[in-house]
């Protein structure tokens, strides 16, 4: 797992992985630690972040993951990028990074199928999920788009890399986290910050339901790789 910040959270994504016979490796290439060689991974997952995925020379690590990531895929290895992820990914496949011309998303919202994807949505990618970002990704040219939103570009796919826009992984404690340090931004973008984490705590039980149908299905498919 590549993440972008210290403290991110990684519960359900850690017991997830774990369901599947796998353990967990947390590399941090903003704090200066290596990347692995890709082919010696069974999978690899690239976490959200508050960087700017088109702000690589003001984080040149962001290149270095550029790099690894294009490797992966090159070697087949499965990569899921998520948020942040997802954008560097695309520029690791050719495509891009740009910010979002439609405004901040954040909040619960329904993750729909791609208009010429119906009822296709690999690895139960239909469904109501976090989403906190104002960033956004054009696909590769090859890659195929999966789901949107009423407001951006949800999910791709090219060779063995899978890029979704949204958090099926973060839990009810991970939204508390972000809100406490966003709290003030997300006011002032109207954002009911109070109805946030009442749904939050309320969805618990769906929210851990598409994480295991997401993120699971997806480290489970890994094995056919």
């Amino acid at each position: 797992m590549i993440t972008h910040f210290d403290g991110a959270d990684l519960s359900w994504t850690n017991r997830l992985i774990r369901e599947q016979g796998m353990e967990p490796v947390l590399v941090r290439p903003f704090a200066g630690e290596l990347l692995p060689e890709p082919e010696n991974a069974a999978a690899v997952i690239c976490l959200g972040g508050p960087q700017s995925a088109f702000e690589d020379t003001e984080h040149p690590f962001l290149i270095d993951e550029q790099k690894f990531l294009r490797r992966a895929v090159q070697e087949h290895v499965p990569v899921l990028g998520i948020c942040l992820g997802s954008q560097v990914l695309a520029k690791a496949l050719g495509g891009r990074a740009v910010p979002g011309t439609r405004g901040l998303e954040c909040g619960f919202i329904d993750v729909l199928p791609a208009p010429d994807q119906p009822g296709r949505e690999p690895v139960g990618l239909q469904g109501r999920f976090f989403s906190f970002h104002t960033d956004t990704f054009v696909l590769p040219a090859e890659a195929e788009l999966l789901a949107t939103s009423s407001q951006y570009p949800q999910a791709w796919r090219l060779g063995s890399a899978l890029a979704i826009q949204f958090h099926p992984e973060i839990s009810p404690a991970g939204v508390r986290q972000l809100v406490s340090v966003e709290e003030t931004k997300l006011r002032e973008h109207g954002v009911d910050v109070d109805g946030l984490m009442a749904e939050a705590v309320s969805a618990h039980d769906a929210a851990w339901a598409e994480a295991q149908r997401v993120v699971g299905g997806w480290l489970a498919n890994t094995k056919n790789f």
